[in-house]
């Protein structure tokens, strides 16, 4: 079993009104997180774009607006209808489209909300299928950023090569808005420590200018710079020359961020809400598994020896060890959790975790609570 401080914001009470397992927010918790991006974001003096993929919430992405957010970030077209459908009207779409059919729903839905859509391409077939699919919505406000590869070697063109010239060419020979660069520095899980993260940071807005200089003195201009991800947001200041930032999991936080070091357990918004069915010589058993937690262990590069920290009300820690469908394991020493005993479980990534349910349950400080819907789950096409 793992060594944890109890005192260190672990503990939270734990409050039987309903069946287990679900997904719990704390209120409090999430504003803070929220308030505090906002307020780096205004201190620099640049936008913040929430990626809504980790939270997948309507009401969450109304929070953050109301805080100062302009716009979103989704992940795919459908996930962008169920968000204009909730009232958002910018989104950027972090996804590459290699097939023009893939936007129909979401020109459709946008066009007749009037959203403006930004799409992201890094190769001619990106352009040419965002192009085709504008001619069957034009009266869509929709524009092209290009995508960079700053590392994650995911997306993006080569920071190093003159593609961005190429395509920003393309994209205004196709009679759409060139809207800029955008980065993902989702490596940045990877580097192990916020001063290791920090270091990326500082090389994605290199490569990022570096490739806005290519393109300013081809006559692109303006090219904003838009980058995003939570670990870089939180690691350094936001760098000099961006516009723009995307970070997601901020929202909500989770095991790998605090093992990163980028935030304390207090800032740890979502957990799953778990109760004890079975205790043998082996394992406690518990009525969460695969279906519930993910089998995830980090994002990009990281992984976890388990899937998740679980916390009992006396403020016991137990690693959940492994996973089935409908169970989880934990390890326990000293001390047994009880039977029918309610737990509470800090997942190692936020985002997949949240992707398992429909609904969940937002907690506020004086005990009352709300069922919540997730609007983007499912949302795979």
């Amino acid at each position: 079993m793992m060594e944890h401080n109890a005192k260190a914001g672990w503990l939270r009470p734990l409050i039987a009104d309903r069946l287990t397992p679900y997904l719990e927010i704390d209120a409090a918790r999430l504003q803070r997180n929220l308030q505090h991006m906002q307020q780096k974001a205004d201190t620099a003096g640049v936008t913040l774009r929430p990626h809504i993929k980790t939270h997948k919430s309507v009401w969450i992405a109304q929070q953050q607006r109301q805080l100062g957010a302009r716009g979103i970030t989704v992940s795919k077209p459908s996930e962008g209808v169920a968000f204009v459908l909730g009232g958002e009207r910018d989104l950027l779409l972090a996804y590459p489209v290699v097939h023009a059919d893939t936007l129909t729903e979401l020109l459709t839905v946008a066009q007749q909300y009037q959203a403006r859509i930004t799409c992201i391409a890094d190769c001619d077939l990106g352009v040419a299928a965002i192009a085709q699919a504008h001619q069957q919505h034009s009266g869509c406000a929709l524009s092209i950023a290009i995508k960079v590869d700053v590392g994650l070697h995911r997306v993006g063109i080569d920071p190093h090569s003159d593609a961005a010239v190429a395509l920003a060419q393309q994209i205004k020979q196709a009679g759409l808005p060139f809207a800029g660069l955008v980065s993902h520095a989702g490596h940045a899980y990877g580097a192990g420590n916020a001063a290791a993260i920090a270091d990326v940071a500082q090389q994605e807005i290199i490569l990022m200018r570096e490739v806005q200089q290519r393109l300013l003195a081809a006559g692109f201009t303006p090219c904003p710079i838009s980058v995003g991800s939570t670990p870089t947001a939180l690691a350094a200041p936001v760098a000099e020359g961006s516009e723009e930032i995307r970070p997601g999991n901020y929202a909500l936080l989770d095991l790998t961020a605090w093992r990163l070091g980028l935030c304390t357990p207090d800032a740890l918004a979502l957990s799953v809400v778990t109760r004890v069915v079975a205790v043998n010589p082996h394992f406690a058993i518990i009525d969460a598994g695969s279906k519930m937690l993910s089998s995830d262990k980090g994002p990009h590069g990281t992984n976890a020896s388990g899937f998740g920290i679980a916390v009992d009300e006396q403020g016991n820690h137990y690693d959940v060890l492994k996973l089935s469908e409908e169970h989880g394991f934990l390890q326990y020493g000293e001390h047994t959790p009880a039977l029918g005993a309610l737990l509470r479980i800090f997942p190692n990534h936020s985002c997949a975790v949240v992707a398992q349910s429909d609904h969940f349950v937002l907690r506020h400080q004086d005990g009352t609570a709300e069922n919540m819907d997730v609007q983007g789950r499912g949302k795979f096409i």
